[in-house]
């Protein structure tokens, strides 16, 4: 009941003034902190995917609460004896891959697959949308910024079971082409393809915080984003974690990568990339031999440099039992100087020594903490008032 109640934070508590909304919790920072998400519209629950997918997409601000697992398997239909490939195996499992438009599959041994038809719902502007506890599950589908979408708010949600078998069975959350959008405390799990992907249009200011990944997990490639990632657990993965191109802008900082068998960071192209006070252990390639473009990677040679650059203190980056962080080249001043003059706000970095305790205790869903016994019955009246 605790933590149950802590989470209802979220929804209840004033703002204090700020535009933002009573109905998250805590204030964006980084590249993404004047988002609003729905702002002080009424909190409301979706009784059914139905509803739930109706008010997503809508063009009115909205908050709006999950309370329970949302179920999308089987909703926009099944593709049943349909083409895949054979691609990889580990053990009995391993993944196929669903044969798309492209021809991805080449000459790769064909065979027929069954998978639901989960394209995403396409997530309008100027909405929260926010779990309470471990409750807001959205099953078998996932989110899509697109097409001048901005000012969104995700918080507190888990997102799980999209076609988890099969490469290009969906993204958890896709952006391309939006604007202004805030990603925190998000669980994201057993997802087909990428858990965050990022088109190759702009998906404008962003920013990615507290959130728990695993497997394949960030595919940024948009021009001229600008990404805030900080706080962020990566566990698990076989690569991609992330994968960074374009001309855009992303600072890395207090992240916790762990257990991962492939690859961390593989960047090509010319991002400007800033990774300071991150945390790596038991990672076998931190980055992606030679590649790095465009990345600043604090350590005991680079931390001066940056510090001049920065006006303030860089702390470094911290490896045990892994192999190295490496940039393309060992001096990238240039994206310091970017990510120096870009309107990244709010941004509070820690030490290095506290982010490994820190991540693994905040990060993910149900992490979000308040005592208040006023919050309890506020909530309560207002939930009899959301039921009937």
């Amino acid at each position: 009941m605790k933590s149950f109640l802590s989470a209802l934070f979220l929804l209840i508590t004033p703002a204090l003034g700020s535009a933002l909304s009573s109905r998250v919790d805590g204030v964006p920072a980084g590249f993404g902190h004047s988002v609003t998400g729905g702002g002080n519209a009424t909190p409301a629950i979706p009784a059914n995917i139905s509803q739930l997918r109706d008010w997503l997409t809508d063009n009115q601000p909205r908050v709006i609460v999950l309370d329970k697992e949302y179920d999308f398997k089987g909703s926009e239909g099944v593709c049943e004896n349909c083409s895949c490939c054979q691609v990889s195996t580990c053990g009995d499992h391993g993944q196929d891959a669903i044969e798309v438009d492209t021809g991805w599959c080449g000459d790769r041994p064909v065979i027929e697959c069954t998978y639901d038809k989960a394209t995403g719902i396409d997530v309008a502007s100027n909405k929260t949308l926010v779990g309470i506890g471990s409750q807001g599950v959205i099953r078998g589908t996932g989110l899509r910024f697109v097409y001048g979408a901005s000012n969104i708010i995700v918080q507190n949600i888990h997102i799980t079971d999209l076609n988890p078998r099969y490469i290009w069975g969906g993204d958890a959350i896709y952006m391309n082409d939006c604007d202004l959008i805030w990603i925190d405390h998000v669980k994201i799990s057993l997802i087909g393809r990428q858990m965050i992907s990022m088109g190759f249009s702009s998906s404008g200011r962003v920013t990615i915080s507290n959130t728990d990944h695993h497997y394949w997990t960030i595919l940024g490639l948009g021009d001229k984003d600008q990404v805030s990632f900080f706080n962020n657990w990566i566990h698990h993965t076989s690569g991609r974690s992330p994968d960074l191109g374009s001309v855009s802008s992303w600072h890395i900082f207090n992240n916790y990568w762990s257990n991962d068998t492939g690859h961390a960071f593989s960047v090509t192209s010319e991002p400007a990339i800033l990774v300071e006070g991150n945390v790596f252990h038991d990672v076998v390639t931190p980055t992606n031999p030679g590649d790095g473009y465009g990345m600043f990677v604090t350590n005991a040679s680079t931390v001066a440099v940056c510090e001049e650059i920065m006006g303030r203190p860089c702390p470094e980056n911290v490896l045990t039992g892994s192999g190295e962080l490496s940039p393309y080249t060992t001096n990238n001043e240039t994206s310091l100087a970017t990510i120096a003059k870009a309107d990244e706000t709010n941004i509070d970095i820690k030490p290095v020594s506290q982010v490994q305790a820190f991540v693994v205790a905040n990060a993910g869903i149900r992490k979000i903490h308040l005592n208040s016994t006023s919050v309890r019955r506020d909530y309560l009246k207002r939930r009899a008032h959301w039921r009937h």
